[in-house]
């Protein structure tokens, strides 16, 4: 992962994304969002605007997916996952059942991201 990827994942920052088309921003904004939700953050206080409802609907399949495949994949693929987005191996071994789990707990919550 690339210096900028880390310091634009780190939900502990606020950012604004700017960038071309093509350049990743939908990966990179539905990454932080879903690593925000892997830290407990609510999801009714999570806000994501973009400039075009397709990018929006685009960005919320994209965390849906990401959760989906937490929620699926290896033992080795979610690591490697979670240590992408910034996690130490340490922490993201932690996390683990935490991830495995969050694409249930966000399909059932009432109040979802707004990502608009």
């Amino acid at each position: 992962m690339s210096l900028n990827n880390a310091i634009a994942l780190d939900t502990s920052r606020s950012i604004v994304v700017e960038a071309c088309a093509g350049s990743g921003k939908t990966w990179l904004l539905s990454s932080r969002i879903t690593r925000a939700l892997l830290e407990g953050v609510p999801p009714r206080s999570i806000l994501a605007l973009t400039f075009t409802n397709k990018a929006a609907a685009e960005m919320r399949i994209r965390v849906i997916e990401h959760l989906e495949e937490m929620a699926k994949c290896s033992d080795k693929d979610l690591q490697k996952k979670l240590q992408d987005w910034g996690f130490s191996a340490a922490d993201a071994a932690g996390l683990m059942p935490q991830a495995r789990s969050l694409f249930a707990r966000y399909l059932l919550d009432p109040e979802p991201p707004v990502i608009s």
